[in-house]
């Protein structure tokens, strides 16, 4: 299992090289890509009105890093001092996420077969990232280094394992649920799981970093289409406890 799992990790989760789909044998951006992304930036930026005070626009995330997976996205962060914006930052943070959603919401951009997904960053808000490209000024900030880690491979295809039996088991019930007690019962399953979940990773991450197994073990949810199971799951009680029969 430790031989099969570690074939399937660097498969899945680590590379060799940078994707070059969009970096060269020098780790050198390509010049058209980057383009294409600083203009998207830029035409976001203008239409929330905040063009004049962007500070910097960087590509972070496993496009940036050795840690890729056909599921990865660009992801693209356009920095700003919020409180250039408004003294209430927490305010400005929300105004601006909302934009942004309702942007990534009406536009479907992919490059080279990957989503564009984009945020505004408070230049004040940490950012710990092993790889980060400043788009804008064409260089590396943080230049990834190939360091393939060590994996509890046991540990991590357990919890994610245990994850997609309690979905299952969660999906079969729908079938049974006959009235609003059960369904709000179901649901309230559904949301545990999601907690849960979410719960995992985060601890994970700040834990361990991008490979710990929590991390790990949601990727793994991810790319076996779990993560979208249980929100489909979650979608369909929603549906069915407001369904008039």
């Amino acid at each position: 299992m430790v031989t099969s799992f570690k074939q399937f990790f660097f498969e899945q989760f680590y590379n060799e090289t940078l994707h070059p789909r969009f970096w060269d044998s020098q780790n050198k951006f390509d010049p058209e890509v980057r383009k294409k992304l600083l203009q998207i930036a830029r035409d976001v930026s203008t239409d929330v009105d905040v063009i004049d005070i962007i500070d910097d626009i960087q590509l972070t995330g496993s496009l940036s890093n050795f840690n890729y997976t056909d599921f990865s996205d660009l992801d693209v962060h356009i920095l700003l001092d919020f409180a250039k914006i408004n003294s209430d930052e927490e305010l400005v943070k929300s105004a601006l996420d909302g934009k942004r959603f309702i942007w990534n919401q009406r536009h479907n951009i992919t490059i080279g077969g990957f989503e564009v997904e984009l945020y505004f960053q408070d230049i004040h808000e940490p950012h710990m990232a092993s790889g980060l490209y400043s788009l804008q000024d064409d260089k590396w900030l943080k230049e990834p280094s190939y360091n393939p880690p060590e994996v509890d491979s046991a540990d991590v295809m357990s919890k994610a394992d245990q994850i997609k039996r309690d979905i299952d088991i969660l999906n079969n019930k729908i079938s049974e649920a006959s009235d609003n007690n059960s369904i709000n019962d179901l649901q309230s399953i559904a949301t545990k799981i999601r907690k849960r979940i979410s719960k995992m990773r985060k601890d994970s991450l700040e834990r361990d970093g991008e490979f710990g197994v929590g991390n790990l073990a949601f990727k793994e949810l991810r790319n076996s289409e779990y993560i979208g199971k249980i929100i489909d799951i979650d979608n369909l009680l929603y549906d069915k406890l407001f369904t008039d029969m």
